[in-house]
C-alpha cells in the first residue's frame, strides 16, 4: 500500500536522479569554494567533482524531461552506432551513419509524439516517444554532427500537431563519407 498518489510517485521517480545530481553538485561546489581558498588539495578536488556533477546534472535533467508519462508500445534498443525499435506492429534497426533526417511527429494535439528516423535509403523507423527506452534517444542521437538534445526536447514538448524537423544531415557530406 502506498501513501502517495500514483502521479506523485511517478514524479518522484522521474526527478529523483536530477535532485541527487543537484545535491551532489551543490555540496561539491560548496566544499570546493570553502576549502580552495587556503590552497588545500581537497578544495580543488571538490571543485573538479562539482564540474563532473554538473555534467551529471545536465544528463539527468535531459533524461527527466524526455521521459514520457505513459508506457507506450514497443522497446527501443540502442547499440553502438545503431538504433533499433521492436514494436507490436513494425520495427527495425538503423545505423547512425545512415541517418539523414530526424523528425518528431505529433498526429494531433494531446497525442503522444513519435520519433521519425529516416535513413539514406528511405527506410523510416517510427518510434513512439513513450516506448520503453525512448528517453535515451536524444543521448544516442547526440553523436550526429550538429544534433542538439535540448532542441529535440523542446520539439517533444510542443503541443501542436505535425512533423517537426529536429536534425538533417548535410547531403553534400553524405556522398563524401
Amino acid at each position: 500500500m502506498s501513501f502517495l498518489r500514483p502521479e506523485a510517485a511517478h514524479a518522484l521517480r522521474r526527478w529523483a536522479e536530477t535532485a541527487a545530481a543537484a545535491a551532489v553538485a551543490a555540496l561539491a561546489l560548496w566544499l570546493g569554494v570553502r576549502w580552495s581558498g587556503q590552497g588545500a588539495l581537497v578544495g580543488w578536488l571538490a571543485l573538479g567533482g562539482a564540474a563532473l556533477a554538473l555534467f551529471w546534472l545536465r544528463a539527468a535533467l535531459i533524461g527527466a524531461l524526455a521521459r514520457g508519462g505513459a508506457d507506450g508500445p514497443g522497446v527501443v534498443v540502442i547499440r553502438e552506432g545503431e538504433i533499433g525499435y521492436m514494436g507490436p506492429w513494425r520495427g527495425g534497426f538503423l545505423e547512425l551513419d545512415r541517418l539523414v533526417r530526424v523528425e518528431i511527429y505529433r498526429p494531433a494535439p494531446g497525442h503522444d509524439p513519435v520519433w521519425r528516423l529516416i535513413g539514406s535509403d528511405g527506410t523510416t523507423l517510427a518510434v513512439p516517444a513513450a516506448a520503453e527506452g525512448a528517453e535515451h534517444l536524444p543521448e544516442a542521437l547526440a553523436a550526429l554532427p550538429g544534433f542538439s538534445d535540448l532542441a529535440a526536447y523542446g520539439v517533444l514538448r510542443r503541443a501542436e500537431a505535425g512533423r517537426h524537423l529536429v536534425w538533417q544531415r548535410d547531403i553534400r557530406r553524405l556522398g563524401a563519407s
